[in-house]
């Protein structure tokens, strides 16, 4: 599914105006380039949006793309167009958010706390007292295990405060709780390639002789186009409370059933690579990780590094997450797809950019 092609409406020298005649909701999105930000460009098509755009443009046939960043009080906006963008605005869909593990600049808090002050104040400053719609992730609750996983700390920690500020500032709100994000379901497209194509690179490399990981622990993900769905179902239906798991929960895939899927996809294209071997989170720790780590060159040590540390992270010791997808159905929301035919999906797109499937084809032939 390609993107808008339409160019940018910009807000003008005369501030933001409503479309004549339109008596269509307005929902102020902002994130609109990230992976679900894109995804809910598509989808709220019944939607005049509004977009902050803060680097990287947007753009659709009912988009309106206003320069703004979050981290700044009244978004850094002129204060007769911030009064006119909050006269405006029906619902509020907040997706911007920092979601490097690794960042030590401050950006964290600055963009997942403090931007999320800056929404919320707007919210309350709003004419039409607008639902904001906040979303968060379904590894909120993240903690470490071991010396492994304290890279995501920060950034758990740091969506926790965002939510805690939404849930105190007395504005109506849902909050919203994704699940790792692969592609859309159908055709694999992503915004942006994230941990889990950089594990599914490792396992087409090579690199991943073993997973110290129980195989039978879940691996939970939603395609980026159920996301959206779910959230537009609930700002369609003028939700105005409540917490949602957009989470696949006991429908997931085991992490060997995923695995498999990688693996069997990637020798169907000619690349033959072995199932990894899983092994007891502390053998490998203890006897296996120091001898098989040092003897790493230094880039492939970093990439495996970063592998165990998005399986740390998103694998939480074998816990099923909470769904509320069954509830979101019950709306009218899109039902979780076949979880195996979303990743393969998402891995046929992640292999067509890097050139994988071309090669395999040209085999094929």
């Amino acid at each position: 599914m390609g993107g808008y092609h339409m160019p940018v409406q910009m807000a003008g020298p005369g501030g933001i105006g409503r479309p004549p005649d339109s008596g269509r909701r307005t929902v102020l999105l902002t994130g609109g380039s990230g992976v679900v930000g894109r995804a809910l460009l598509r989808r709220l098509g019944d939607f005049d949006v509004v977009c902050l755009v803060h680097r990287t443009p947007v753009s659709g046939p009912n988009v309106t793309a206003v320069p703004g960043d979050i981290a700044q009080p009244m978004f850094g906006l002129a204060e007769q167009a911030y009064a006119e963008l909050a006269a405006r605005v029906d619902a509020i869909i907040h997706c911007a958010a920092i979601t490097g593990f690794s960042r030590t600049d401050g950006s964290l808090e600055a963009t997942n706390i403090g931007g999320t002050e800056h929404v919320t104040a707007f919210a309350a400053a709003a004419a039409a007292k607008p639902v904001l719609y906040h979303v968060s992730t379904a590894f909120v609750h993240t903690t470490a295990a071991g010396d492994r996983g304290r890279t995501a700390i920060g950034y758990a920690s740091s969506k926790s405060a965002g939510e805690q500020v939404v849930r105190s500032s007395g504005v109506p709100h849902v909050i919203l709780r994704p699940s790792v994000v692969i592609g859309d379901s159908g055709t694999g497209e992503i915004a942006a390639f994230q941990g889990l194509h950089q594990v599914v690179a490792g396992l087409f490399a090579g690199i991943v002789p073993m997973i110290p990981f129980d195989p039978a622990w879940p691996i939970d993900f939603v395609p980026a186009d159920i996301v959206a769905d779910s959230i537009a179902c609930l700002v369609g239906n003028r939700v105005s409370e409540g917490e949602f798991w957009i989470s696949a929960g006991e429908a997931a895939l085991s992490l060997d059933e995923g695995v498999a899927v990688v693996v069997e996809f990637a020798r169907g294209l000619g690349v033959h690579i072995d199932m990894p071997r899983f092994v007891p989170p502390e053998m490998f720790d203890r006897l296996i990780g120091p001898v098989f780590l040092d003897a790493l060159p230094g880039r492939i040590r970093r990439n495996v590094l970063r592998m165990l540390e998005f399986f740390t992270t998103y694998l939480q010791a074998g816990q099923t997450k909470p769904s509320s997808l069954d509830q979101l159905v019950a709306l009218g929301a899109r039902p979780l797809p076949d979880q195996r035919e979303s990743l393969r999906n998402s891995v046929r797109y992640w292999a067509a950019k890097n050139g994988y499937a071309q090669a395999g084809t040209e085999r094929a032939a």
